[in-house]
């Protein structure tokens, strides 16, 4: 449960910064460069929660956060695509 509201947390940022950055002005790929780094720091810090804190195994870990951090990525590939 709680990776899929991660995820659906780094969709719903990339949505707000996609709008936000639009209405402003800022080109798509400063957009999507900004939405990566972002999202990479709070898929790290997701993950080190989940290793310190929760005792989580590294490696499931890195398994499933691999999905948290690619989800929001193939969305954002998909949208620069249209």
């Amino acid at each position: 449960m709680h990776t899929t509201l991660v995820i659906t947390a780094g969709l719903v940022l990339l949505a707000l910064m996609l709008s936000i950055g639009q209405r402003l002005g800022v080109s798509r790929q400063i957009l999507a460069y900004s939405f990566v780094g972002i999202w990479l720091i709070a898929a790290v810090a997701n993950g080190a929660v989940g290793v310190l804190t929760a005792g989580q195994p590294l490696v499931s870990e890195l398994v499933i956060g691999s999905g948290v951090f690619g989800a929001p990525l193939v969305a954002l590939a998909l949208y620069l695509r249209a």
